[in-house]
């Protein structure tokens, strides 16, 4: 009953060393700081709602609080270290981005500037951030039925699109956000 106990806080008996903890901690450091730079690299519209860095937290302790439950050989101690690793890492990361703005700058990522004088800025549109079908149904949902009513428009690091209107009197015709099926 003991050699069960300690099997299931400490895993498999060879692994129940200091240095196997000590390496855990680093493989959570790169797996962390690696989980981010795929984030930031697969853009919001493949995480959502959510950041590159909230998403990272998301991922790594689901998958630290599910090994201890599902195998036998990961102890409860392994899954404790990593999600204790990853929450610290997170507090750290959160620091260092109040701190920081050129480091905020690279896990969060900036605004993207998409229209500019009513004009939509296709380069911008190649990043792979955001594609023009999105644009459009971005502005349907901010109630802009062409994009001469838009003096500037920034997809923000968050998902979502931030809209300065011209005033009625300035604003111009340029391109429908209508989808092309309703447009007549």
């Amino acid at each position: 009953m003991q050699e069960e106990i300690v099997r299931i806080v400490f895993g498999e008996a060879e692994t129940a060393n200091v240095w196997f903890y000590v390496e855990i901690v680093f493989r959570t450091l790169v797996m962390y700081l690696y989980t981010i730079f795929l984030a930031r690299m697969v853009g919001h519209d493949a995480i959502g709602q959510i950041g590159p860095f909230e998403f990272v937290l998301v991922i790594a302790v689901g998958s630290a609080a599910g090994d201890p439950m599902f195998y036998p050989d990961v102890g409860l101690l392994q899954g404790i270290l990593v999600i204790t690793v990853v929450v610290l890492l997170h507090r750290a990361t959160g620091a260092l981005l109040a701190r920081s703005s050129k480091v905020e700058s690279l896990v969060e990522g900036d605004p993207v500037l998409v229209i500019k004088d009513g004009h939509i800025i296709e380069d911008a549109l190649g990043s792979g951030a955001l594609s023009l079908r999105e644009l459009l149904a971005l502005l349907r949902v901010e109630g802009v039925r062409d994009t001469g009513e838009v003096e500037a428009a920034y997809f923000e690091n968050n998902g979502k699109l931030s809209v300065f209107r011209y005033p009625a009197e300035k604003a111009k015709r340029s391109r429908s956000t209508e989808p092309l099926r309703t447009q007549r």
